[in-house]
């Protein structure tokens, strides 16, 4: 009987390995189901529970084939997700350049992106953060009317702003100090998930412009949407927007995906978007409550004309997401000199049978 429980036991230790094993698969694995997009996020994770799986195997002692099949495939899952973070570690290449020789004349916009997490009532911290920044730009989202009124205020600093308080949790507060010549919302998919869609001035003295996307689509969760559609055909949406126009471009907010997933890839290269996280590490915004189950959610992309002057995570606000605060600066004369993404063959059929699965062409938005 003991020998029964032992064999038992150590079958059910290979749970873990047999999870690393099908996870890692699932990456490989375009189907929109919740649960196999679900595998994208956790790459760090995996990477200490393969190595914690990898200890588990040594007791396979009795089965020496199914110990060293199991150690190879586990090898083979660390190298791969070891590659997928890579580009984020502070040892790589950096995908955007340090803005140097900055002067007061450098055209510059700084953007301050919080998801608040509408249940949230903890509003001074977030306060105390935008009063010490001093952003150009304040875009919130998970904001229903409460957050709207408690962020009155900030109207007086803040001359131009857009607002669609929602509780639905996908209501947006928008606030800018630079001056718009658009600026309106769009629904790329859904009729309860807005967009901003906006162009403003650099600064008001220059006739150079810019344009900026404040998105936050619906995640593949089970009790938001079960496949990951309506989040990829956004995306995919976004980014076909900006393929089609040459200006410089801005895309901000909770994406609900992570920068190195299939779906994040495709929309920054229909964008030709850079990501400044390359090369200076994740910046993980969620979950700020675990830090176990940690990983970036919240973005902000952008087109060559920019560099970095700043990027960082900000403090606990009292939601499960961190705040994400980024200063570029306008170097047109430099376009083309940082890294920007290939374009793969497949990208436009891709594109296609994404906005094809919910239902849209890619005429719908514009």
């Amino acid at each position: 009987m003991t020998d029964f429980l032992l064999s038992l036991l150590k079958w059910f230790l290979i749970t873990p390995v047999l999870f690393c094993i099908v996870g890692t698969v699932c990456s490989f694995i375009k189907y929109e189901a919740w649960w196999v997009r679900g595998f994208d996020f956790p790459r760090i994770q995996m990477l200490v529970l393969i190595l914690f799986s990898a200890c588990l195997v040594y007791f396979f002692n009795e089965y020496p084939i199914v110990r060293y099949v199991l150690w190879a495939s586990l090898f083979i899952a660390l190298c791969f997700h070891c590659w997928v973070i890579f580009p984020y570690s502070p040892i790589a290449s950096k995908n955007v350049k340090n803005a140097e020789n900055v002067t007061e004349k450098t055209l510059k916009v700084s953007i301050l992106v919080s998801n608040v997490l509408m249940y949230n009532r903890e509003t001074n911290k977030l306060k105390v953060l935008i009063e010490r920044e001093n952003p150009d730009i304040v875009f919130m989202v998970e904001t229903d009317h409460w957050w709207a009124d408690q962020m009155e205020y900030l109207k007086k600093k803040y001359p131009y702003h857009l607002l669609k308080p929602i509780d639905n949790t996908y209501g947006l507060l928008f606030y800018s100090k630079k001056e718009p010549t658009k600026l309106n919302f769009n629904y790329y998919v859904q009729d309860d998930v807005p967009s901003i869609v906006a162009t403003f001035k650099l600064d008001k003295n220059s006739e150079e412009t810019f344009d900026f996307y404040g998105i936050h689509p619906r995640p593949p969760a089970p009790k938001e949407a079960k496949t990951s559609i309506p989040r990829d055909a956004e995306l995919v949406m976004v980014g076909k927007e900006i393929e089609k126009k040459d200006n410089p471009t801005i895309v901000a907010g909770d994406f609900n995906d992570v920068a190195w997933s299939h779906t994040s890839r495709l929309f920054r290269r229909l964008g030709n978007l850079l990501d400044p996280r390359i090369g200076r590490g994740m910046y993980s915004t969620f979950h700020a409550d675990y830090a176990i189950l940690r990983w970036p959610l919240d973005h902000v992309f952008h087109s060559d004309e920019f560099q970095i002057i700043e990027i960082k995570k900000l403090e606990h606000v009292g939601s499960d997401h961190f705040p994400i605060f980024i200063n570029l600066a306008y170097i047109p004369q430099e376009k083309h000199t940082q890294e920007e993404p290939e374009v793969e063959k497949d990208d436009e059929e891709e594109a296609k049978k994404k906005l094809e699965k919910a239902h849209l062409d890619d005429t719908s938005s514009l």
